[in-house]
């Protein structure tokens, strides 16, 4: 991927099922930690739900992570999915749809 924005249509679906889980976590952090409730597993655990296999999920995970529009930090033996500013566009527009399911907005913290 080049200097192209990538946008919702750009993604398959279970990349959408699987991202807008990670948007929901997201969304359930506080600002002191946006990414307190991301971590890979519970995002694995969430996914699940949308009739993913854990396979599936890790393969959408890398291929996320490929494109730049996640990276994962490990914390305290935690690995935490956090926000690429490559990903605007695509957060933006899978919020309104309903691949996210929190009420409540995501708003990505400064870099």
């Amino acid at each position: 991927m080049s200097n192209n924005v990538l946008t919702e249509k750009d993604l398959d679906v279970q990349e959408k099922k699987v991202f807008g889980r990670i948007i929901d976590m997201w969304s359930l952090g506080s600002e002191e930690d946006p990414y307190a409730h991301s971590t890979k597993s519970e995002v694995i655990k969430y996914s699940k739900t949308d009739d993913l296999s854990e396979e599936q999920i890790l393969m959408v995970l890398k291929n996320l992570e490929e494109n730049k529009l996640i990276h994962m930090d490990e914390v305290n033996g935690k690995a935490y999915i956090k926000y690429n500013v490559e990903a605007v566009q695509i957060v933006k527009e899978l919020q309104k749809t309903a691949y996210v399911h929190s009420r409540k907005e995501f708003i990505p913290p400064h870099h």
